[in-house]
C-alpha cells in the first residue's frame, strides 16, 4: 500500500480525523471497557469460589458421585453468566466505534446483525446455494451521493449426521465474504452478471434466461465470463473502460463477482477474514494499528465505486 498515492492521501487525512472524531471515541469505550473488565473479574472470583464451596460440600457429605452432574450444570451457568459482559462489551463497542469510523467516508449508518433480502440474493445469481446465512457487520449510507450497504455474512448448508439410530441436523460453514450493494443512476432492462472464469467448466454453467456474452477482451476472458439477458445491454455496460476498471478490482479482491440488475449493482466478494474487528475484551482499544486496519479494509471496499466509476454517470 505504501506507493499507493490515493490511498496515501486518504490515509493523512484520516489521520486528522482520528484525532477529532476516532480518539475521543475510542477513549469512551475504553473506560466502558474497564469497567465491565472490572465486572468480569469479580464475577469470575465469586463464581470460583462458589463452584469451590459446591464440591467441597458434596465431597464432605460424601455424594462424590453427585459432583460430576452438578459441577457440570453450575459451571456451565457461570460461564454463561461470566460471558454476559464481555458478549456486552463487543456489541457496544462496534455499535459506538464503527459508524464514526465509517463517517470518513460519508454519511453511514452502522447494524449488527442486520437480515439481507433472499429474495435479492436469490435474484442476484451470484450467491453460493446454502440452507442457511447469518450476517455480522453491516453500513448503510452514501458514498460519493451514492447509495451504498456493505454486509458481512456467513453461508451454511444442513447436514444430516446419523448415530445409534438417531438423526441430527448439523451446520456447517460453505462460503463468506462481503456483500457490497450500490444503487446506479439509471434502471437495466435486463440483468447482466459477470463471474470468475472456470476455464472448461464454464461449457458445464448455465443460468436461467441468461445467455454467455463474449467480449473482445482476451485479458478480461481470462478472468471473468459474463451473462446476461440482454446482449446489446451488456456490451454497452461493459465497455472496454469498464473492463479495465474490473480487472483494477480484481487485483484487491481475487474473489469478485458483479451481478447488474433493476438500478442496483450487488458485488460479492468471497473471503474467510473477519473485518472490521476493532476491539478485544481482554486487551485496550486504544490500539492505533488496529483502527488504520479497519480504515484500510473500509477505503478499499468504499474504494469499488471509484475504480468502477460508478459515481461518474456517462459510465453506465
Amino acid at each position: 500500500m505504501s506507493d499507493n498515492l490515493e490511498y496515501n492521501a486518504a490515509k493523512q487525512q484520516f489521520e486528522v480525523y482520528y484525532t477529532q472524531k476516532v480518539l475521543p471515541k475510542l477513549q469512551q469505550i475504553e473506560q466502558k471497557r474497564k469497567k465491565m473488565l472490572c465486572v468480569f473479574m469479580i464475577m469470575a472470583t465469586l463464581s470460583a469460589g462458589w463452584l469451590g464451596c459446591v464440591v467441597w460440600h458434596f465431597t464432605s457429605s460424601g455424594r462424590m458421585t453427585d459432583i460430576p452432574v452438578i459441577f457440570n450444570i453450575t459451571g456451565c451457568i457461570t460461564v454463561l453468566l461470566m460471558c454476559l459482559p464481555m458478549f456486552g462489551y463487543y456489541r457496544q463497542s462496534k455499535e459506538s466505534l464503527l459508524p464514526v469510523l465509517a463517517g470518513f467516508f460519508g454519511k453511514f449508518k452502522y447494524a449488527y446483525q442486520k437480515k439481507i433480502s433472499e429474495e435479492t440474493l436469490s435474484y442476484s445469481k451470484i450467491i453460493k446455494a446454502y440452507d442457511a446465512i447469518s450476517t455480522d457487520d453491516c453500513f448503510e449510507g452514501t458514498y460519493e451521493d451514492i447509495p451504498v450497504k456493505i454486509t458481512e455474512y456467513t453461508l451454511y448448508q444442513k447436514k444430516y449426521q446419523h448415530s445409534n439410530g438417531q438423526t441430527r441436523i448439523v451446520k456447517y460453514k460453505t462460503g463468506s465474504g462481503i456483500l457490497f450493494s450500490a444503487q446506479m443512476n439509471k434502471k437495466f432492462k435486463g440483468q447482466t452478471i459477470v463471474i470468475k472464469d472456470r476455464g472448461w467448466l464454464n461449457k458445464l454453467t448455465h443460468f436461467k434466461n441468461l445467455q454467455r456474452v463474449g467480449l473482445e477482451s482476451p485479458e478480461f476472458e481470462k478472468a471473468y465470463e459474463v451473462y446476461s439477458e440482454d446482449q446489446i445491454e451488456a456490451r454497452y455496460l461493459l465497455t472496454a473502460v469498464m473492463l479495465e476498471y474490473m480487472l483494477r478490482a480484481k487485483k484487491n479482491y481475487p474473489a469478485i463477482t458483479f451481478s447488474f440488475f433493476n438500478n442496483e449493482v450487488l458485488i460479492n466478494i468471497e473471503t474467510n477474514k473477519n473485518l472490521f474487528e476493532c476491539s478485544s475484551f481482554f486487551r485496550t482499544i486504544l490500539n492505533k494499528k488496529r483502527i488504520e486496519q479497519s480504515f484500510s479494509e473500509l477505503y478499499y471496499l468504499f474504494n469499488i465505486i471509484n475504480t468502477l466509476r460508478l459515481n461518474q454517470k456517462q459510465v453506465l
